[in-house]
């Protein structure tokens, strides 16, 4: 039971691992972010000072759910820290898709993954405290 526990966790920790280390790619090379997103922005030093200034911190969030894999169990309570920030970044993406900043249709598989994502983190948790 133990070991189904860990590869849940570490299923979802990895999960995150993957999509923050895309996010600090795409921060980092904004012609990248612009592409794949289709966001109507204006390209320039702006833009990429303000997707500089967030990919450490991105990239914070990879490592730190790579730290938390090394220990899976005694470290499960990192995944409610992504709570918040999933959550945030939905909103922050709803609110570009309504103000037409971003086409729905770019945003449709990272709506439907957030949730999914969202659930797995609450799921395994809750596993991971289980008796």
């Amino acid at each position: 039971m133990e070991k189904r526990k860990i590869t849940l966790l570490r299923i979802t920790y990895w999960w995150g691992i993957v999509a923050d280390a895309v996010e600090t790619v795409r921060m980092v090379f904004p012609d990248l972010f612009v592409a794949s997103t289709g966001a109507a922005v204006e390209r320039g030093p702006g833009l990429q000072l303000a997707l500089l200034y967030g990919a450490p911190v991105m990239l914070g969030w990879t490592l730190l759910l790579f730290w938390a894999d090394r220990k899976p169990l005694e470290r499960k309570g990192v995944l409610l820290c992504l709570i918040p920030v999933v959550v945030s970044y939905v909103l922050v993406e709803l609110y570009a898709v309504a103000r037409g900043i971003i086409p729905l249709q770019n945003m449709v598989p990272v709506f439907l993954l957030q949730p999914l994502f969202l659930f797995l983190i609450v799921f395994s948790y809750r596993r991971a405290r289980e008796g």
